[in-house]
């Protein structure tokens, strides 16, 4: 039977041709023409560009550690950035690649699902275009980054966690939008983008941290051993390891998992790309990084994680993130949650290391957002701590 209905498709078309169908024709040499008018892509690729001059680096500085002096830990204070996180460079990136090639174009409808920071930088971005913007957000996010997208002039729907990614989609499409997808996207903005030194350099957080590092003459190890970072979608770290893997640069890329998330797994061992572990999550989870309640995690369609970049993974307990929190609050330092798994990653690193004699080592790791009325939300006093099923403590 199978064989006669293959048969009986190849002489329907051979008949259809046979009989006349009109095929496609190409157009006549000579000729020539002009394609679309782009009059607004260039004015809003040039006011791009004017926002990325007043782009400058955001600072480094050391975190007070002193339990081994031969030991830096350096934070590169991503709230510094003009929209207050590390997806201000993510989101100009992002946006650039949409206006270049073709998504965007006046008086295009933007749509994002996030966590909250992502879609105030793209909020941010947007409002220079004069551009609407919708941002899709978990129901369980925090007013302050509400408000923060607000400022920026965005518009907020919340749905469920895991719905994000769909109704973003859904969104876009009823409303004739474009769904940025930073989860599917973000490699064709971090790396389509690198602009070297024509006229401006390259966006790259490790960039960035190698010309600081080589431009201050206190700090003597100029290429750090470790490169430190909690991911939500995993454009930011895996940006940096694809930057260290082609430009030789001998840094260990070191992704900070939390403890419910699937990531560790996803890198390490491979798992979860065809299986979802949304039934493992215990929420509130640490707000804005660890992947768990989106189900399987597909490269380029629910995650930007490259696996193949990063050199070490290392999973840490939620409540002693929650206490690195607090540490940072104490130096004065405007951390949020994925900074606290930051540092509690970059100190287990320095404590496990091993060490020549005078031999310097130097982790960095990304201050990520103004995070102090979200660091009080995570260290209340007043709130005891009790266990779950899976046994993380958690805030009544």
């Amino acid at each position: 039977m199978k064989t006669i209905l293959c048969v009986f498709v190849t002489m329907v078309v051979v008949s259809e041709q046979e009989i006349g169908r009109p095929l496609q024709r190409l157009s006549r040499a000579p000729n020539d023409e002009l394609t679309k008018d782009r009059v607004w892509t260039k004015l809003a690729i040039h006011r791009m560009w004017q926002e990325r001059k007043k782009m400058s680096h955001t600072p480094i500085f050391k975190f007070n550690y002193v339990g081994q002096k031969n030991v830096d830990i350096v934070f590169k204070n991503e709230s510094a950035s003009r929209s207050g996180s590390l997806k201000h460079r993510y989101a100009w990136a992002l946006l650039m690649w949409a206006l270049i090639e073709g998504h965007v174009k006046n008086g295009t409808s933007l749509f994002e699902a996030s966590s909250g920071n992502t879609a105030a930088s793209l909020a941010y971005m947007c409002r220079i275009l004069n551009i609407p913007f919708t941002a899709i957000v978990p129901n369980t996010i925090e007013e302050v980054k509400v408000r923060h997208i607000q400022e920026y002039g965005g518009e907020i729907v919340k749905v469920p966690l895991a719905e994000r990614l769909i109704r973003a989609r859904e969104l876009s499409d009823e409303n004739g939008g474009f769904f940025m997808n930073q989860f599917g996207n973000a490699d064709k903005a971090e790396e389509f983008h690198e602009s070297g030194d024509f006229p401006f350099e390259s966006t790259n957080l490790m960039h960035e941290i190698l010309v600081q590092l080589e431009a201050d003459d206190r700090q003597g190890v100029k290429v750090p051993h470790y490169f430190v970072h909690a991911a939500g979608t995993g454009g930011t770290i895996s940006s940096v390891g694809r930057y260290a893997k082609k430009y030789g640069i001998n840094t260990e890329i070191v992704l900070a998992d939390t403890q419910f998330s699937i990531y560790y797994d996803y890198v390490m061992h491979g798992r979860f790309k065809n299986e979802s572990g949304a039934s493992l999550w215990v929420e509130p989870g640490m707000a804005g990084i660890g992947y768990g309640p989106m189900g399987m995690a597909r490269k380029g369609e629910t995650t930007s994680m490259d696996a193949a970049v990063i050199d070490r993974v290392v999973k840490v307990p939620d409540i002693a993130a929650t206490a690195a929190m607090r540490i940072l609050r104490e130096q004065r330092a405007s951390g949020g949650t994925s900074s606290g798994v930051n540092l509690l990653t970059s100190m287990h690193i320095a404590a496990t290391a091993e060490y020549g004699l005078n031999n310097e080592k130097n982790a960095d790791c990304a201050l990520t957002m103004k995070g102090l009325r979200l660091t009080a939300q995570f260290t209340r006093a007043d709130k005891p701590w009790h266990s779950t099923p899976h046994g993380c403590p958690r805030m009544r």
